[in-house]
């Protein structure tokens, strides 16, 4: 899809469109559950005189008490992805590039959420007895899912940074004999 720019169809644009849409239902939907989220798990705590980590108040400054900005945020972003789907509809940039939009803004809507669900049961986890360990697979599997969420964005952006690099070498010498004959041929 990153690969030459080739007329916008109204499908296209629509499908954008939609996805879009669907991004901003995302990251809606995960703000005001994860805001949720934190503040029962801090009523909770607090009637049961429980102490709440470090880390779950430092989330909750940033995803209750900051909680406007994180949906101006996705406003705007939603908003962007929209103008990328206009001037793509226009035949100014490819349509690949609201795509790209709309999914990262899912992909850091996820990525909050994981982080939030992380403070939020921190204070539940249960704690080793004094002298007992556990075992390998309890440790590791203890900080895992951040790890590999960040090992999978990091792949994805590398994949998306080849594709665009490879648009712009194709844009830069333009199509080859080869890809003529490939698309008139195998069509």
């Amino acid at each position: 899809m990153l690969g030459k720019l080739r007329r916008t169809s109204r499908l296209d644009a629509g499908l954008a469109l939609a996805f879009a849409g669907i991004a901003y239902l995302v990251w809606a939907l995960v703000a005001g559950t994860t805001r949720t989220l934190i503040q029962d798990m801090i009523r909770t705590n607090t009637l049961k005189g429980l102490a709440v980590p470090e880390f779950t108040r430092v989330v909750k400054i940033f995803f209750v008490d900051a909680g406007v900005v994180i949906d101006l945020a996705g406003l705007i972003w939603m908003a962007v992805s929209l103008t990328l789907v206009v001037f793509s509809s226009r035949q100014k940039i490819s349509i690949s590039w609201a795509w790209v939009s709309a999914i990262c803004q899912s992909f850091v809507a996820a990525a909050g959420a994981v982080l939030v669900g992380w403070a939020a049961f921190m204070p539940q986890q249960v704690p080793i007895a004094i002298g007992v360990e556990g075992d390998f697979f309890e440790k590791v599997s203890g900080f895992s899912l951040p790890v590999v969420l960040v090992v999978a964005l990091v792949v994805w952006v590398t994949f998306l940074v080849w594709l665009l690099v490879e648009r712009a070498r194709l844009d830069r010498r333009g199509p080859t004999l080869r890809d003529g004959l490939r698309t008139n041929i195998f069509r």
